[in-house]
């Protein structure tokens, strides 16, 4: 009960503060290509950006129609959006004795993508994305992390991010038609982080072509005491061990509350808020040696800002030569849910040029 009425509060801070929550303006992008190189000896300034202006009613109805072209009947996308309603429920894969909920459109022999939810979401997260990328002839992929959406919820599992690593990385081998297949990999918030974990950890294999990143965490839902100065542990572990079971959960809060009505989804959270932060962006791009990475950032997002805190979205680009950012202004921390025509007209072309 706690846990469920801190997911309310915190649904409620977030009405207040994501304007697209409240706000019908859709912002435009602009891609920022990132092409900084790094030694040991040199510190690099903060990469610089510059937001295009809002989109206008003309633009609006310039993208809308792009996205309506695809969407002609007869086409991939809108056999995609006629199977109704979007469910919770679709296949299940079964992983180290758990069952693990999954949806798969598009046609088999179509390239393969992968989509990561975020800490307490599912795959019913990417419902605007993936009639889109089926529409432009992807096989697409969403899944369930154990321990979330319709998937799993286990209370005898230490739930942490080397966890759904390992299993994303079965569920990719597993679904391959040869080992030679390539993927890309999108995800959001904590999804975003596992993308470049799998990206970083297939590299060898050569997996995972390319990388797209909404808004990636800098961590788990814990802090790292590396980062803190000593004088505030006290307050991380009050924070991590208190105030964590309140704090539940932020943009997801649409496709939280029937998971959470589960057995053992409380359980989950709170396991998952004081589990161990897992590794940090910047240590991860820089063991990725020439995997394309397109990271697309909400400039208002409070939870992982793009400018300020320890991981900032803006400060990327220096660890690796590939990493493409592009900043949505007026755009939270969903950017795929609450821009995701913007994000498309992003996306689509960059998919173009892996090939």
């Amino acid at each position: 009960m706690y846990l469920r009425l801190g997911a309310l509060t915190s649904a409620g801070w977030l009405v207040a503060t994501c304007p697209a929550f409240v706000s019908h303006q859709r912002p435009t992008w602009k891609p920022i290509s990132v092409n900084a190189k790094s030694s040991a000896s040199e510190t690099k300034p903060r990469q610089q950006w510059t937001a295009a202006p809002a989109v206008g009613p003309r633009g609006r109805r310039e993208l809308r129609r792009a996205a309506q072209q695809r969407e002609e009947p007869g086409s991939a996308t809108a056999e995609v959006e006629a199977v109704g309603d979007v469910r919770r429920v679709y296949e299940t894969w079964r992983w180290r004795g758990h069952n693990i909920n999954y949806r798969v459109e598009g046609a088999e022999d179509a390239p393969p993508i992968l989509l990561i939810h975020g800490f307490g979401a599912s795959v019913g997260h990417f419902r605007k994305n993936i009639p889109t990328l089926v529409g432009e002839g992807y096989r697409v992929y969403a899944i369930d992390l154990l321990g979330f959406g319709a998937s799993d919820k286990p209370k005898d599992v230490e739930f942490s991010l080397e966890l759904w690593q390992e299993m994303l990385t079965d569920f990719i081998s597993d679904k391959s038609r040869g080992a030679s297949e390539q993927w890309v990999v999108m995800g959001n918030s904590i999804g975003g982080l596992l993308t470049l974990m799998l990206t970083e950890g297939l590299q060898e294999a050569r997996k995972v072509r390319g990388s797209v990143l909404f808004n990636t965490a800098g961590g788990l839902v814990s802090f790292r005491k590396s980062e803190l100065p000593f004088y505030l542990l006290p307050v991380m572990w009050f924070f991590n061990n208190v105030v964590g079971a309140w704090w539940a959960l932020s943009c997801y809060i649409f496709c939280l509350i029937t998971p959470s009505d589960d057995e053992g989804a409380c359980d989950v959270f709170l396991k998952v808020f004081t589990g161990p932060p897992g590794p940090t962006p910047a240590s991860l791009l820089k063991n990725i040696k020439d995997t394309k990475v397109l990271a697309l950032w909400g400039e208002l997002d409070p939870w992982t800002p793009l400018k300020t805190g320890l991981h900032a979205g803006d400060t990327l680009g220096q660890y690796l030569d590939t990493f493409e950012l592009v900043v949505l202004p007026e755009t939270g921390h969903c950017p795929h849910d609450e821009s995701p025509e913007e994000c498309h007209a992003a996306i689509l072309p960059w998919l173009k040029m892996l090939a």
